[in-house]
């Protein structure tokens, strides 16, 4: 018996395959973008959670410090610990202190001026005194975060600690410096709550008055003699690597 043949298959003309990539490349379109969305919102939970241990750390330090808060000026007059910059001294005084040793969060992975390695340790491990900061620490080109020196805490609730780096006088953030560029960045308060801003138009709380205000340095301590300052590894911000004093503020 003879089988007959089967007809053949007709293959896909050219205006169909144009069609199926044309619907390709408009899924990639929407989910490419969503994807990265997503990485990038699950990053920033990270961040926000490593600047919530370090307001932590900052607060057992506290707790052994006479309930004074880190403060560079401090520390650099001890002679505890030598540094490139007081900026430094932040988070070296918690490492030297055993509150958080880890190196890993002061730096986001998404920002821009993070060189993508991560230091090996916050103290030269080599130095038994702990007095010296090690090279990789201090050779990224900046730490994330910027913070505030100088604070107890008996100071309100509502006072900043630390914040994304790059958040300026006018409540946003720089959108070349910023870890997040222009899009926003974490504040953390002496209270221990962490917020996401995307600027900081009367979110603060004057150090004058009950007025709110944009501009940080007029939400910490004020003193005219000893006033809290905000430290930042690196320009672009409202700290500076010796410490940009408080404001009074309306």
């Amino acid at each position: 018996m003879t089988t007959p043949p089967r007809p053949a298959r007709a293959g896909f003309t050219l205006i169909e395959l144009l069609t199926v990539i044309a619907i390709i490349g408009i899924l990639a379109s929407i989910i490419i973008p969503t994807v990265s969305t997503v990485r990038e919102k699950a990053q920033r939970t990270v961040d926000a959670s490593n600047l919530r241990e370090i307001a932590k750390a900052a607060m057992v330090y506290a707790s052994d410090n006479n309930d004074r808060l880190p403060d560079p000026l401090v520390i650099q007059a001890q002679g505890l610990l030598s540094a490139p910059s007081p900026a430094y001294l932040w988070p070296a005084i918690l490492a030297r202190n055993g509150m958080l040793s880890d190196p890993t969060f002061y730096f986001a992975k998404n920002d821009p001026l993070f060189n993508g390695s991560f230091p090996a340790a916050i103290l030269a491990q080599a130095d038994a005194t702990r007095s010296t900061l090690d090279p990789t620490f201090t050779s990224n080109p900046a730490l994330s975060w910027e913070f505030i020196g100088g604070l107890k805490m008996g100071d309100p609730a509502t006072t900043p600690l630390a914040f994304t780096r790059g958040l300026t006088t006018s409540g946003t953030w720089d959108p070349a410096r910023g870890v997040y560029k222009a899009t926003g960045g974490h504040v953390v308060f002496i209270g221990g709550n962490v917020a996401y801003y995307p600027d900081t138009l009367q979110k603060f709380v004057s150090n004058s008055s009950g007025q709110l205000v944009d501009n940080v340095l007029q939400a910490i301590p004020a003193s005219s003699t000893n006033p809290a300052r905000v430290y930042a590894t690196a320009s672009g911000g409202l700290g500076t690597p010796n410490g940009t004093p408080a404001e009074p503020g309306p």
